[in-house]
């Protein structure tokens, strides 16, 4: 696909840019819903098989699995792949919500502000928590990470991705450490920057994901 031919995104919000602003991501991503399968896949975005692939030894078949910021449901489309796991999803776009519903991988959708705490899950209620391509809008990512820890049971782990650029900028590695010191969780493993949207011209080389995958005490 060429760079001309690719679709456009909504004009609402910069994706390089991003925002914490939850009315102004639920209107890009309710904007961006119909296009967004078909023009995530043409930038050759892999990171949901990815992220999957570094949590699925960590799970048994039946695992109860939390999608945080599921979007469209791509995540519950590299997990389908995996196991027969028990799906529930969260996000704030309804009109993303309503195609994450059409796949039929999921038992439960949840419409929700994920930076509103507690979320609405019970305690322990997860065997995991996996999310992808979400933390960019969150502004309190220590308060979501604990309420995190809150709905998935001890001994069950918690997946994510961050971009490369806003790593360092965000002090993910304190962040790791603050929640390890609190014995909410310990970290399995953070993965070297990878390709994340190849395919776009802002992300292309100059952006990356990192993968990291951490167990809830």
């Amino acid at each position: 696909m060429t760079e001309s031919s690719k679709p456009e995104t909504p004009d609402s919000l910069s994706l390089k840019a991003g925002s914490t602003d939850s009315e102004t991501v639920a209107s890009y991503y309710d904007q961006f819903a119909e296009t967004y399968d078909t023009t995530l896949a043409g930038w050759n975005y892999h990171a949901p098989d990815e992220t999957v692939a570094l949590m699925a030894p960590h799970l048994l078949p039946g695992a109860r699995i939390l999608d945080v910021g599921c979007g469209t449901g791509l995540v519950s489309e590299a997990l389908k792949k995996r196991a027969s796991y028990r799906v529930d999803g969260i996000d704030i776009s309804p009109a993303s919500l309503t195609l994450a519903e059409q796949r039929g991988t999921y038992e439960r959708l949840i419409c929700h502000d994920l930076q509103k705490h507690p979320l609405p899950c019970r305690d322990d209620d997860y065997d995991a928590a996996i999310s992808v391509g979400v933390l960019t809008y969150i502004e309190d990512l220590l308060s979501l990470f604990r309420d995190l820890c809150r709905c998935v049971r001890g001994g069950g782990v918690i997946a994510f991705t961050e971009r490369s650029d806003l790593w360092q900028t965000l002090d993910l590695d304190g962040k790791l450490k603050a929640l390890a010191d609190e014995d909410l969780w310990s970290v399995l493993h953070v993965s070297e920057p990878r390709a994340y949207l190849p395919g776009n011209k802002d992300f292309a080389e100059e952006i990356k994901v990192i993968h990291t995958l951490c167990r809830v005490c």
